[in-house]
């Protein structure tokens, strides 16, 4: 996968994050704590800038009422998303 891609993979779940976070009406702080995800880790996924391993993702679907490939538009976790740069 191309950086660029990368990046617009990276943004895209962020937004995913957010979305789902702000719909369940959680803070970033208590759906860290619920997801058990660092605060700083998820503001970070949230902006774009990192990609949470599939554990992290996983909680949070689950805190969030979601399926983890729904950060994905629907699709599998991929892989490049996971190993990053």
């Amino acid at each position: 996968m191309a950086e660029r891609d990368r990046r617009e993979l990276l943004r895209f779940v962020g937004e995913r994050l957010m979305s789902a976070r702000v719909r369940r009406g959680f803070s970033l702080e208590t759906a860290a704590e619920e997801g058990d995800v660092e605060d700083e880790r998820l503001e970070a996924a949230e902006a774009g800038t990192l990609a949470l391993d599939e554990d992290e993702l996983a909680d949070l679907a689950e805190v969030y009422g979601q399926a983890p490939e729904w950060f994905f538009g629907g699709e599998t976790t991929p892989v490049q998303y996971l190993l990053g740069p």
